[in-house]
């Protein structure tokens, strides 16, 4: 009868109401080895994971593997919890989502993937408070998302503060865009002193940052010809004060002008 049933219920898999999987979970015989409580609380997850309009296909995934033992319920449970406080936080749902499916098509044990799953949750609430807190505006989705991306680069909590402090009356999607460069350029080994020096000058307004934001290709290809990381940023900062565009300024190196990927225009960040 199990095996049956999880065959149909995967047939219909976007027909078959969640609410549906509640009332089964309490009784269903592959979960006879937990105990009523561990049962009713991951049914009532399910319940407030629906709600939480947490994507069908992965509330089915997650059910599926409680039902058929490859989930125990607190595990499942844990899983749900993350998402719907991610949903509650107004964070991005879909990263999660991704996240907790990549790992489960992998075999991450589910402990592993919930705390990585965790993990992830309290940098964005971090990251949403921070701006939020600095510069007075509620960052959306997309601009949380891709604070994690940069946090990811190495960039500690105190830098970020430091960064957003500086320029907290940019837009947000300038404060996100300068932080990625000052993050990639920061890996690669410019020191504090310089790197803060270009920054200064390439957040001066939105048409800079914009001309300036891939230098990093750029730099990566002069960098593997033995030039110095302080040596080009002291150069690239003269550049950006005598207004001299980055294709321009290739020249320097002995290097073709080549597309650095932005206008040699004025332009905004939208």
């Amino acid at each position: 009868m199990t095996c049956s049933f999880i065959r149909l219920l995967s047939l219909k898999k976007y027909s078959i109401s969640i609410l549906f999987f509640s009332g089964l979970l309490v009784s269903f015989p592959a979960l006879a080895s937990t105990t009523d409580i561990s049962t009713k609380s991951f049914s009532k997850q399910v319940e407030m994971a629906n709600e939480a309009k947490i994507s069908k296909e992965l509330l089915l995934l997650i059910t599926q593997d409680a039902l058929e033992d490859r989930l125990e319920s607190q595990q499942a449970s844990c899983l749900l919890a993350k998402l719907i406080a991610a949903q509650r936080e107004g964070l991005p749902l879909n990263v999660f989502e991704e996240k907790v499916i990549e790992g489960r098509a992998k075999g991450v044990s589910a402990s592993r993937i919930c705390s990585a799953v965790n993990a992830m949750l309290v940098e964005m609430q971090f990251s949403k408070q921070l701006l939020h807190e600095l510069t007075g505006k509620a960052p959306d989705k997309s601009i949380i998302k891709n604070m994690v991306e940069v946090s990811a680069q190495g960039i500690s909590r105190a830098q970020q503060t430091a960064f957003v402090t500086a320029y907290a009356s940019r837009s947000l999607k300038s404060i996100v865009e300068g932080l990625k460069l000052y993050a990639l350029l920061k890996q690669a080994g410019v020191s504090f002193n310089e790197l803060q020096g270009f920054m200064r000058l390439v957040m001066k307004d939105d048409a800079t940052l914009m001309r300036w934001k891939e230098v990093t290709q750029l730099f990566s290809i002069v960098i593997a010809t033995g030039v110095d990381p302080d040596d080009f940023i002291t150069k690239a900062s003269s550049a950006v004060e005598a207004g001299i565009l980055p294709n321009a300024f290739a020249r320097n190196f002995a290097l073709q002008p080549r597309s650095l990927g932005v206008t040699e225009r004025n332009s905004e960040i939208n």
